[in-house]
């Protein structure tokens, strides 16, 4: 087996079982809070249990989420968290996309554009990675960074690309700008 074919089967049996946890209730960590008071029957269905919880899942987690790719970037631009996160947020969606979508890794994207297009499945031979409604996209579908701004794309060749924001400036090529660096 190659590197790849190892590391495209990690990437997928994570990725499964972080759908599982979240999605089957039977996983989740039980609560030793007592029983909760009953609940009236005549609006719930016979044999369907409530219980009320402090958490609130998030539209990516819950059944009929758009893409996978978008459980990755659950975090993307959270002002608790470091604006470089983002950006390693991002290299680990496309590095995940192209190791999936073995189509899309032997065409050269470069252009924000293009990247944005093969990661909603709108070109040829890929499937959606993440939603039309990710928060990695603007209005126009590019995408941005925590700012608003489009992410720069930039082939390094031999199969890696260097993440470009904008940074707290919103203005490209200068001190602040924030880079990182990723691998298909």
């Amino acid at each position: 087996m190659t590197k790849r074919s190892i590391l495209k089967g990690l990437v997928l049996i994570v990725f499964a079982a972080c759908v599982l946890v979240i999605l089957t209730p039977s996983l989740r960590k039980k609560s030793t809070a007592p029983d909760p008071a009953p609940v009236k029957t005549e609006i719930i269905p016979p044999g369907i249990v409530v219980t009320e919880s402090s958490i609130s899942l998030p539209i990516a987690t819950r059944p009929g989420a758009a893409a996978p790719g978008d459980l990755m970037l659950l975090n993307y631009a959270n002002p608790a968290s470091p604006p470089q996160d983002d950006l390693i947020l991002m290299s680990r969606a496309v590095a995940s996309f192209l190791l999936i979508s073995k189509q899309a890794c032997d065409r050269p994207l470069s252009a924000n554009e293009e990247w944005s297009a093969a990661l909603r499945g709108n070109r040829p031979g890929t499937e959606p990675w993440i939603s039309n409604k990710s928060s990695a996209l603007d209005s126009k579908n590019r995408l941005i960074d925590r700012w608003g701004i489009p992410l720069h794309f930039h082939a390094l060749g031999g199969k890696q690309w260097e993440i470009r924001s904008a940074g707290p400036d919103k203005k490209m090529w200068s001190d602040d700008d924030l880079l990182e660096k990723t691998s298909g």
